[in-house]
Parts: C-alpha cells; structure tokens; sequence
C-alpha cells in the first residue's frame, strides 16, 4: 500500500463512570479492551460548539447569515448525540461592518445559555482588532439579550468557559501586548522576551448581567523573537475548589497557573505534559474525573510540533496520574504535503461532557468537525497490530519503502514490510498505544538477506515518522546492525523472531530479550509520564531494498 492512501481519522473517546486509578477502577475492568468504535456526528455537518441543556437536550451552536441579516442558531438532539434536528434560529444578531464567529456556549446555573463570540471590529488608522462579545437567554432560553461587548482589544480564541461551584463564571482568554523585543519591560522582563501575548481572566458575579478583569497579567517567557509567550489559555475547577489553567506556549509544553477564587493567579509555571504549540481542551465529568484533548506532538516546523494527531487522557486525581495519552484523531490529508498557508490538522479542542459519561469535542477539522467518544477505552491496558485493519493505526507520511505485504508464511494475511528504498526518503513508521509507567512490546519481526539495520524506539509522544532527532528523544532505542545483531545476538535472516522490550519508568530501564533471552538492559534517556509510542525507522546508510517484515505487535502496559 503506498504513502499516497487515505488515513481515516482515528479514534475518539468517550468517558464512563469508572475511576481512573487502578485501585478505583473495577478489577474485573482493569485489562477492558473496549470495542466501542469512536465516531463522528456526521449528522452535526457545520463547525459547531456543543452544551448540555438541563432537560438532558445537547444544542450546539453557531452563527450563519439569514438573508442579509447575521444570527444564532443551533441543532437540537435527544438521544446524546446520535442525531440532530434541522436548524433553528435563536436570536438575531446586530449587523455592521464586521462579521460574528466562534460562539463559546455555557450552561449556567440557572439554566440559561451564555454565548461569548469573537467580533472583528476595523480600527481607525489600517487592520483589525478582535473583540469579546456576550449574550444570554432569559424565561427559561426563550428570550435574548442584545449582544453587547465586555472587553475590547485583540484576543485569541476563546476554548473555555466555565461556572465554579460558587456561581462564578469564568472566560479566560489571551490578548495581545504592545510588547516587542525592543520594548520588553522593565525589572525581569528585561533579560527575556514574555512574546506578543499575555492571559488573564474575565469574570462575572451576577449570572453574566455585568464583567470584571482580573488584575493578573500572566506572562511565559517565548523560545524565539517571532512568537506569541502564552496564548489561548483553558481552565477547569478541581475537587478542592481551586482553579487549574492550562497556557498554551512554544516551549513544547503546557504551563499551569492556579487560582482559588478564580481572579488571582499564581505565576505560570512549566508542566510535564507535552505539547505543540496548540491549546488543550478540558472538561471535568459528572463523577469529579477531568478529561484532557490535546497534542502531544513535538518537533515539526509548524505550530512548534505539529498537529498531526490530537491525544486524549483522563485523570482521577485532578491531573496527579493520567490514562490513555490516545491518538483520538489524525489530520486525514497527513499523507499529503502541509499548505502553504492557513491553521490544519486535527486541534482546538472544546470538549463538552454529555449524557451517560460520554464526551463531545470538536477537532478544528474541516470535515466531521465533532467527535463523540467513549470512556473505556482510556483504560485499554493491551493493543495488539496485526494488519488486518490495513495501516489505518501507522503514521508512515513523508517516507517511502513503508507498506503492506503479502505474509511470506501465511495465507491470506499480512506483513508490515519497511525498507529503505530511495536514498533521499526515510523508511520509518510510528504507532501509538496506551501510556504505562510499566509495561512490554513483543514484535515478531524476520530480517532479509542483505538487511542493512533498523532502530527500535519507545518514547512518550508523537513526532513525524521522518523525524532525524527522534534517537535523541526518545526513551529507550534498540539497534538491530546491518549484521543483524541485537548486542552480542544475531538475528537470523528469513526466521521469525521475538523481540520484547519490558520497561519499568520508575527503575528507569528496558530489558531486551530475544526469543526469550535476555540481551541487553537500556537505561532510560530522561524523565516522564509513561511510555506510549513505538517507532521503527531503517538505519541503512544508502538504501535497503531487503529491510524487514513485521508480522505483529503487541502492547501491554501497568498504567500511570
């Protein structure tokens, strides 16, 4: 199969009303392979944002033109999701210069719909700006307020809203300075460069009826003179009150900030999760779990890591432990050459929890723009490959000599077969399984004659097949020489073979074994949450027309 065919777009999930942990979670879930398959709402066909009414109805919204006129409407449903009703208008919306996008939908306490939207608004002297805007429905969602501004300036997108248990309801956002490298501040500032952006925080006491702004200016430090610092940022109420903030940044890692009362801000601090420079999604459920979209991709030109993929996890523990770090869904044009210009890939995600632990996001995906997903399938502890379903769960773009092969053993079935075939092109594949602290692959490979290597790595997040600095990344590498040799063991050409590799992160080792013998101990390169990918890429100086076949692949994991 060439690299020129169509990946659907990959998994979805859906949350259920098990804990996270595997003390909580039922021990005879515990090893679930979950075989519900994610889908789309391919009935919910416009770019819309999702809410959960109180009778138990999903809306979701956006904006469209009536005639010459701009307005909200919505789609109703009554069964989670699976279906949708015809458009309906909800209110008419002022007409001026400038177009209404992005509605961001809160239900409030009260049962009333809050909208926030992006406005675009021509400043005086040349260009645009980008406003806040907010409405809400009264008499039960029947009437509507006129849409007024509540903050004016130049935001990024909005991806969060939410009301704390207190009543307070809170819109965090990113607004653009006047700073520059020339201009960098005084005190700290000064020796650094915090970007173009900062975030903060709107928020209202009285059910959206007035607005303040927090006093906090929160500020990241940016890799480069060209971008951003912190942007975009989401939030999400924790068990014991207190308000976790997401920050976008370029630094290939979220960073965090924490409130009590959801108007003062702790300084912004770098965390563990990795991430392009992409903003997360997060939604707390029912049963107090918060779930997290997200993606986990690093090193790649655009958005300081790509959005080839967008990950999914969940936690128990208000993001102390997570499960899953999934591929929810894959850019389905990945095989082909990023545009020239304008946002791609599967990003933005705002998740709304619905309906028997399940969970809606969007996907900023041009087509099947929401996703609908179920929770088990966080707490998979194995995943088996053995190509029956195509290479539909392998990133292979931007590689040559990657595809499917007729098995040399048995009949009708299939072989991953990678080999180096143009000098110019790598011969790589990468495959994601469920992130565990402890855990073991078996891969059944056979090396041909005249196989000139491979590399074997185990690592925590995505990057492009193609990636040449993914040795130095990742947590643990294996070298199979062109002599075959796995340390002092050779392989032997056309004989199956069994690889394992078993990991233990918090004994910071992989054992290598080789048909069941030991080989070989690696020591783990860094630190980190959990092991979840594997990549294979040939090692062959020129070109390897041999390379090998892979016949399966098998995950099991003990989870974080």
């Amino acid at each position: 199969m060439s690299n020129s065919r169509k990946f659907k777009i990959g998994f979805l999930l859906l949350i259920g009303c098990f804990g996270a942990t595997s003390e909580i979670y039922p021990s005879h879930l515990q090893r679930v392979v979950s075989d519900i398959k994610p889908r789309f709402l391919n009935n919910l066909k416009e770019v819309s944002r999702v809410a959960k009414l109180p009778n138990g109805k999903l809306i979701a919204v956006f904006t469209r033109n009536n005639g010459s006129a701009p307005e909200l409407v919505g789609r109703y449903s009554s069964d989670n999701g699976q279906t949708w009703s015809e458009v309906q208008s909800l209110t008419p919306l002022p007409k001026d210069e400038s177009g209404w996008s992005s509605p961001e939908p809160l239900v409030d306490q009260g049962g009333e719909l809050q909208i926030f939207f992006l406005k675009s608004r021509k400043k005086q002297l040349s260009g645009l700006d980008i406003d806040i805007w907010h409405t809400k429905s009264t008499n039960g969602r029947t009437n509507w307020r006129v849409p007024r501004r509540i903050w004016e300036g130049y935001t990024g997108s909005l991806n969060s809203v939410i009301q704390m248990r207190n009543g307070r309801i809170l819109l965090p956002f990113s607004y653009m300075t006047k700073r520059t490298w020339a201009k960098r501040g005084e005190g700290f500032d000064a020796f650094t460069y915090m970007g173009t952006f900062n975030c903060t925080v709107l928020y209202s006491d009285d059910q959206g009826d007035t607005w303040q702004l927090s006093p906090d200016e929160l500020k990241v430090t940016a890799p480069d003179l060209s971008t951003y610092g912190a942007i975009e940022p989401v939030v999400v109420e924790r068990k014991d009150g207190q308000v976790w903030m997401l920050l976008r940044t370029q630094h290939g890692r979220f960073y965090e900030s924490l409130s009590k009362d959801g108007i003062t801000w702790s300084k912004p601090r770098p965390t563990r999760i990795f991430s392009s420079d992409s903003p997360a999604g997060l939604v707390r459920l029912g049963d107090g779990r918060i779930v997290m979209f997200w993606n986990n991709c690093l090193r790649f030109p655009y958005a300081y890591g790509g959005r080839h993929v967008l990950h999914g996890a969940i936690t128990s523990d208000d993001g102390k432990s997570w499960r899953g770090f999934r591929e929810v869904a894959h850019n389905p044009r990945r095989d082909e050459p990023p545009p020239p210009t304008g946002d791609h890939g599967a990003t933005y995600p705002i998740p709304c929890a619905v309906a028997d632990g399940c969970i809606i996001t969007s996907t900023g995906l041009p087509t099947n723009y929401n996703l609908f997903v179920d929770p088990k399938w966080f707490y998979e502890t194995k995943q088996r490959e053995d190509f029956t379903q195509g290479l539909e769960n392998w990133s292979a773009f931007g590689t040559k000599g990657v595809e499917l092969s007729i098995h040399p053993d048995k009949q009708n079935a299939r072989v991953l077969s990678l080999r180096k075939t143009e000098l110019d092109w790598p011969a790589a594949a990468v495959w994601n399984f469920p992130s565990g602290t402890k855990g073991s692959l078996h891969l059944r490979i056979l090396i041909k004659p005249g196989f000139e290597g491979v590399r074997i790595g185990v690592t925590d997040h995505f990057s492009v097949p193609f990636d040449d600095l993914d040795e130095f990344h990742n947590l643990y590498n294996v070298a199979i020489n062109s002599e075959g040799k796995i340390g002092k063991t050779k392989l032997t050409p056309n004989r199956w073979h069994t690889v394992q590799l078993k990991w233990d992160i918090e004994q910071r080792r992989c054992r290598v074994l080789v048909n069941g013998h030991e080989v070989t101990v690696l020591i783990q390169s860094r630190e980190t949450l959990g092991a979840n990918y594997l990549r294979l890429i040939s090692t062959a100086e020129t070109t390897d027309l041999a390379g090998l076949l892979l016949e399966e692949v098998e995950a099991n994991i003990i989870p974080n």
